[in-house]
């Protein structure tokens, strides 16, 4: 398993760090409080620079805030927002290392691997397979975040990360509890599908469980038989035991065609409908919300879930609308300024380096909020077949794209797509440039 270290400089890469601001002050909900930050923003990225380059970075204190969790009610430790802003710039980069080696049908705060994901995987293996997975065992963790042994959790990042300056911030991060990790830290999220990953390999590489699916700490597998998932149920109980951890009581060996409920919905194998909490609990909201522009809001997220499932007729007895999906509607979207519009999230740089990929098209004379004139490269992940986009300055890489659209032209042949690797090389003492391979 691969080690990496010489992280300190990908995480201080200004990019980084001002993404990293603009996406923790941006959701700030007091606006005085996002004014005063971004008023100061360049002290704080210049000091948070300094202080992860030197290793001296540290989160020193939270408050507890109570949260409702569907019926749950969970304490969430929130850091200050400068503290929150250095948290999010180095689990930035220590994602990226981490996430590559979790299984592709494992979600939960993973980029592009969200319930919708894992839910639509589910289905499709169903559908595909219905001999295959005429039964399911399901089950979470006990107390998950809360029981979490941290000399195991630091051992478990030091198979990944070697870096002798990071190392001790995330350490840092990972004993900031008397036990457990902080629950809503940035870094709990990726830290925690890192305990259980290798779980994950275990049950799919050595026991070769086909259709098995982990969403943060719950797990399901399906099979052709009880015998197998019980079998399995031991198996993967040894495992969860190895990390100090315990499975809850509420475990379940049970056919399908009861109901899998799990991600939200309730999937019986030849239907899926949405889970009754959901139902009951948008349609109290809608019977109380008076204002027309909340009930749309409602309306729309609650599509967002319902056109996932057969929900068609619960759709419109509660909204007294049809329920249509836009792709059938015809309508597309043309952009007023004439340029082209690509597929899949914003990418930094950084993200991608030393990553084969496929670039597949660019525009030019983009203008962002970090400058004018810029250029934007469509991409794909041959390895997940995930689009994406990353915007870029770099004249080198600028100079290549256009060599490039000009032999387009002179041959009358298309180029694109292109397999190569983007390299990062650090001049001038903390700057970074990016080229093509």
């Amino acid at each position: 398993m691969k080690r990496y270290g010489n992280l300190i400089a990908r995480i201080i890469e200004p990019g980084n760090l001002l993404s990293s601001f603009d996406d923790v002050v941006g959701n700030l909900k007091n606006k005085h409080r996002r004014e005063a930050f971004k008023a100061k923003k360049d002290e704080v990225v210049r000091t948070l620079g300094e202080q992860i380059a030197e290793g001296s970075f540290r989160i020193t204190s939270y408050n507890d805030i109570l949260v409702t969790d569907g019926p749950k009610e969970r304490k969430v430790q929130a850091p200050p927002i400068f503290e929150r802003i250095g948290c999010h710039a180095i689990m930035n980069v220590v994602d990226e290392i981490i996430y590559r080696t979790v299984i592709p049908t494992s979600a939960a705060s993973i980029p592009g691997r969200g319930m919708h994901m894992l839910f639509n995987t589910i289905s499709r293996d169903i559908r595909l397979d219905p001999d295959g997975t005429r039964y399911f065992y399901k089950c979470d963790i006990n107390k998950f975040y809360e029981s979490i042994d941290q000399d195991i959790m630091m051992s478990q990042i030091r198979r990944h990360i070697k870096d002798p300056v990071l190392l001790p911030i995330l350490e840092n991060f990972v004993r900031l509890m008397p036990h457990g990790l902080a629950i809503g830290l940035r870094s709990s999220q990726c830290f925690g599908n890192l305990m259980l990953s290798g779980i994950d390999h275990f049950m799919k590489e050595v026991l070769h469980v086909r259709y098995y699916y982990r969403y943060c700490d719950d797990i399901v597998m399906l099979a052709p038989d009880k015998e197998k998932l019980w079998y399995w149920r031991e198996v993967l109980h040894e495992q969860v035991a190895a990390l100090n951890l315990t499975v809850k009581g509420n475990e379940a060996v049970r056919p399908l065609s009861e109901g899998l409920d799990f991600l939200g919905y309730v999937n019986y194998g030849t239907h899926a409908l949405l889970r009754k909490r959901i139902k009951q609990k948008f349609a109290r909201r809608m019977a109380k919300v008076k204002s027309r522009k909340r009930r749309v809001q409602l309306m729309g997220s609650f599509k967002g879930m319902a056109v996932h499932a057969d929900c068609n007729h619960l759709y419109k007895s509660i909204t007294n609308q049809d329920m249509k999906k836009f792709s059938e509607l015809g309508i597309s979207f043309t952009p007023a300024d004439g340029k082209k519009r690509f597929p899949g999230k914003v990418m930094r740089l950084g993200a991608i380096v030393n990553k084969e990929i496929e670039v597949h098209d660019f525009e030019t004379g983009l203008n962002t909020s970090y400058g004018a004139d810029r250029y934007v490269v469509s991409i794909r992940d041959p390895q997940t077949n995930e689009w994406g986009k990353f915007f870029t300055t770099s004249e080198e890489m600028q100079n290549i794209l256009d060599q490039i659209a000009l032999k387009e032209d002179e041959t009358g042949e298309k180029i694109f797509p292109i397999l190569t690797t983007i390299v990062s090389e650090v001049f001038d003492g903390n700057k970074v440039k990016y080229r093509f391979t």
